[in-house]
Parts: C-alpha cells; structure tokens; sequence
C-alpha cells in the first residue's frame, strides 16, 4: 500500500499537518508535524499542508511520475 492510498483511507487527526520537500519538480520527503503551532513559531517554518492538501500534492506528484516514465 503506497503512502498516497493509506492517506486517503486513514481518517488523521485533524490538526496534523505536513511539510513537504521537493527535489526540482518531484516530492523528495514528507514529514508529518505532530505539533504544527509550536513549528509556526521557528522563523525557517516551511508551508504546513492538511491531509486533504497534502493528498492533492502526492496525486499531482503521481501523474508528474507518470508522465515521465511514459
């Protein structure tokens, strides 16, 4: 099971958010932030994204995969 199909069947809590890294165009890594307030407060503080942003990132990530293997 990818991490894109456990995301959408795994209901999170809904204060958890995500940070993503990108390597050029493609997703890189995903790190989940248990405490996404206290993270808000460092000033090198990257984008926090919701499950249902985050499922939206790794589905475009996806097709962007796809689309260059073809």
């Amino acid at each position: 099971m990818s991490y894109l199909s456990h995301l959408k069947r795994t209901k999170m809590h809904y204060s958890n958010r995500w940070i993503v890294k990108y390597n050029g165009e493609l997703v890189k890594e995903v790190k989940l932030i248990f405490n996404p307030e206290e993270y808000r407060k460092f000033p090198s503080a990257k984008k926090l994204n919701t499950q249902e942003g985050l499922i939206k990132i790794l589905e475009q990530d996806k097709e962007r995969k796809s689309k260059i293997t073809s």
